[in-house]
Parts: structure tokens; sequence; C-alpha cells
């Protein structure tokens, strides 16, 4: 049986800043139902976690998070922004993500979040994370693809 959000309207994040605090305390807190408060539910969308396949529509993003949050491991991590755009109905941050575990870093991920302006509030519509690639030897001859 896949996951149901308790789809709590009564958040409403006025700000994308707002809903991006919200996805972040939800993540660190392993709270499911924060966590899917945070994702539209009036629109299609899409999540890539490190080193995974593109989730699309609701029900794959919720069960992924709630398989993610079955583990409850204790973890915490560092945001460190880039970038952070907003137009009128769409903000997009660009940051990395340090997750330790027991105090020791046990990776870094890049992150691409895009909010959308709904009814309801600004809503996560998509997360994609990819892990940091390692710094490349500069003598190296392979090719950059993408």
């Amino acid at each position: 049986m896949s996951p149901k959000s308790t789809g709590n309207d009564a958040v409403n994040f006025r700000t994308p800043i707002d809903a991006e605090k919200a996805f972040y305390a939800a993540f660190s807190q392993q709270d499911f139902d924060g966590m899917m408060a945070v994702w539209a539910e009036d629109r299609p969308v899409f999540c890539i976690h490190p080193g995974g396949t593109l989730l699309a529509g609701r029900e794959e993003v919720a069960e992924s998070w709630s398989r993610i949050f079955q583990a409850r491991t204790p973890f915490h991590f560092e945001l460190d922004y880039y970038h952070r755009e907003e137009f009128e109905h769409v903000a997009i941050s660009h940051l990395s993500e340090t997750l330790y575990l027991q105090n020791h870093v046990v990776g870094v991920v890049l992150v691409t979040n895009t909010y959308c302006a709904t009814d309801l509030g600004w809503r996560m519509i998509m997360h994609h994370a990819s892990p940091q690639p390692e710094l490349e030897d500069s003598s190296s001859e392979t090719p950059i693809l993408h």
C-alpha cells in the first residue's frame, strides 16, 4: 500500500523560502506528513534522489520519502546556497547538502529545488539531488559529457 499525505491544506507557505524551510525541517525530522505538506497536490511533481531514477507524480514521490524515513537513521546536514531565483510563479534554489551521520561527513549532494505558486501558497514541484562529482585532475583527457 502506498503512503498517502494527510493533505494538510491548512499549511500556506507564503514564500518559496518558507516552503524550502519546511522541506528541510521535515527532511531533518524525518516527518512524512510535514514533507508531503510541502509538495504540490494540484500539478505534476518530480523527484530524483542521489543516484536514483526519475520519480514522477505525487504517489511515487511520497513512497520514496516514506522509504527514506523508515530507516530512522539520525542524521543532520548543512546547506550551502549557491543561487536562488524567483520569478512571478516559480522559484528555483541551487544548493549543496553536506550529510553527516554521527558527526562524520558521509557525502555532499548538489541540489536543485523548484517551487510553484499555487492557490494554497508556494509548493515544491521538483527536487533533484545528485552526488557531488569528484574533483577532476586537470590533466585528465576524459571528456565531460553534458
